[in-house]
């Protein structure tokens, strides 16, 4: 056995430096070899090559990493995550039931939603003196409103349009993908795999997008991605519906986190307004409407 040098712990991955080199060694929360072998046939290979396995711990190779510099490289993880969709996707029997429950679990969560912010205007009405958060929320608070109304008329649309659908088209989805877990070096990874599952496309997107809507130019982001793997009309309406769902804010905090809270869930709504009103998706959708004109 190699003498080991240095342990080094990240996340919940140890990096073991031997004489021999570098490998790093992690606890398997479930079997994904019959994953990587399928993956390994539609020509994907971004995920780490396992030297060996004991018990529930599996040993890969270390990849040398290389951190994010410039837009390229965020157009090079999602041009991955396009591929992997692409390769692995079909068309899967879905009874109606499921967009049924899709669209009342939804539409729940846009009830809730608005009976908060209603019961919240009424409270900050109600206060003698304002507070900073208090005034931002009712300064804002026709946006707020008016961005829970079209989630709900467009859920009603997308679910006009699959209601009657007995398909539904399906892909691997890594379902942990954020830019922190791509490792761009000798070879292209993404880290995670744990839980993956075998569903809609919309899954890794939304999660690009809420993880990552500061970080990069989502509209060229996406470009790339229709550019490789493009959506359809309902997959369109439904990633637009579950980005639109605005971010939680935290009022049992110091005013002054509340006020970032609330800044923060006012930022995302704007940006995620901008996105789906100029962005890639609407000029897809028109795209989309010529071609079967």
């Amino acid at each position: 056995m190699k003498k080991i040098k240095k342990i080094k712990i990240i996340g919940k991955a140890k990096i073991y430096e031997t004489d021999d080199g570098k490998y790093v060694v992690k606890k398997e929360k479930k079997d994904l070899s019959n994953l990587f072998d399928y993956l390994s046939s539609r020509g994907i290979t971004t995920f780490a090559n396992r030297i060996n396995k004991i018990d529930d711990l599996i040993r890969y190779e270390y990849v040398e990493t290389s951190n994010f510099i410039n837009d390229s490289d965020y157009i090079e993880f999602i041009k991955n995550v396009a591929i992997l969709h692409y390769k692995t996707a079909y068309f899967k029997t879905e009874s109606r039931k499921v967009f049924k429950d899709i669209y009342n679990k939804l539409i729940d969560k846009v009830d809730y939603l608005k009976d908060y912010y209603n019961k919240l205007i009424e409270k900050i009405d109600n206060e003698h003196f304002m507070s900073p958060s208090s005034y931002l929320i009712a300064r804002n608070y026709t946006i707020i409103s008016s961005n829970l109304y079209f989630i709900e008329r467009e859920l009603n649309s997308w679910y006009n349009l699959v209601k009657d659908q007995t398909k539904t088209r399906v892909c691997i989805v890594n379902n942990n993908l954020k830019f922190d877990n791509f490792i761009k070096g000798n070879k292209l990874i993404f880290t995670s795999w744990d839980n993956y599952l075998v569903d809609t496309p919309i899954i890794d997107i939304y999660k690009i997008y809420r993880n990552e809507y500061k970080s990069t130019d989502m509209t060229t982001l996406f470009k790339e991605y229709n550019s490789v793997f493009k959506l359809n009309d309902e997959e369109i309406k439904l990633f637009n519906i579950m980005i639109s769902f605005p971010i939680s804010i935290n009022l049992e905090c110091s005013e002054y986190n509340k006020v970032r809270s609330v800044k923060e869930m006012l930022d995302y709504t704007y940006r995620t307004s901008k996105f789906i009103s100029s962005g890639v998706f609407k000029e897809l959708i028109h795209e989309n409407t010529n071609q079967n004109e």
